[in-house]
């Protein structure tokens, strides 16, 4: 009987070593802890450098036409108003003004260079000027006989005057893209490409256009990336220069016309008083805002609801 027990413990035992093994599996956990979503950003920066011309005869002037850059700082203004020129900034209304001139003449002329830098994501880019009515202001006699009204109306003339000598162009020079803002945004120092960003419209820049509606710049880029021949035209080059941005030739250059990201774009603003100007703008005044606007490019194959 003894025997008999002891063999009934032993089963027991082991009994309680097969029933707690039985309890244990097996097992692997994988966790992934702090995931997040953060929104993408794209930030237009704008800077600007004005060119005021008055025409002082013979062959003076670094052009030799006879005009001299007598400067955009006008006196008349009072406050923190930032007249032409101003380094890479977000605008604000009624601080930073391309132009505020208040004593032009037939013959006056001037320019902006417009320097774009859309931080960090591709974009599409347009330009709209919206030109308010021509104010007549007050009446001189001159005014009043060549307009054969002899009193004043509100409608000036100046804004039929000025309308068609507003227009733009891509100042890029004579190599295709932009390679004279390096990285850090600071300019290069020797850049090859001596015409890029010089506010002078070159043959090889391409043909302006007329500034009195809105513009996308896709087609202007697109044009930029498929002009010349050769080693002159991006589009020969391949897709490997399609939108890169390693500052040699071609940068900020894309097919589709789209602005890659944290390029330096240079564009021309043009506007002049013909000479043909007569008596019927006296005293007249012309005001308007230039509005730059970007969107994202990626997933908006149509941008600005187009």
């Amino acid at each position: 009987m003894k025997k008999i027990l002891l063999s009934l413990s032993m089963i027991a035992v082991v009994g309680v070593v097969v029933a707690g093994a039985t309890g244990a599996f097996f097992s692997d956990t994988e966790t992934s802890t702090g995931n997040t979503f953060t929104a993408g950003a794209i930030d237009l920066k704008v800077d600007s450098q004005c060119h005021y011309y008055q025409y002082v005869g013979g062959q003076s002037g670094p052009n030799g036409d006879g005009y001299v850059d007598v400067g955009c700082t006008d006196p008349d203004e009072t406050g923190p108003v930032v007249m032409g020129n101003w380094s890479e900034t977000d605008l604000e209304n009624g601080v930073h003004k391309f132009f505020s001139f208040d004593d032009l003449k037939p013959g006056d002329k001037g320019e902006d260079t417009i320097s774009l830098h859309v931080y960090d994501n591709d974009a599409w880019g347009r330009v709209l000027m919206t030109l308010g009515g021509s104010l007549d202001n007050t009446c001189t006699e001159p005014e009043g006989s060549a307009e054969n009204n002899p009193g004043c109306d509100s409608d000036g003339e100046l804004l039929s005057a000025m309308l068609p000598g507003f227009s733009m162009w891509l100042d890029q020079g004579s190599t295709p893209g932009f390679q004279c803002v390096g990285p850090d945004g600071v300019p290069v120092v020797s850049c090859p490409d001596t015409t890029e960003g010089d506010n002078v419209w070159q043959s090889y820049e391409g043909q302006p256009w007329s500034l009195t509606d809105e513009k996308e710049f896709s087609s202007v880029l697109t044009n930029a990336y498929n002009t010349g021949d050769g080693e002159d035209s991006c589009g020969d080059l391949g897709g490997s220069v399609d939108g890169h941005n390693n500052y040699l030739l071609c940068h900020g250059l894309a097919l589709d016309g789209r602005m890659v990201g944290s390029t330096t774009y240079y564009f021309g603003l043009n506007w002049n008083l013909p000479w043909s100007t007569g008596n019927e703008v006296q005293t007249d005044s012309l005001s308007g805002d230039i509005a730059f606007e970007v969107e994202q490019h990626r997933n908006n194959p149509s941008p600005f609801d187009l």
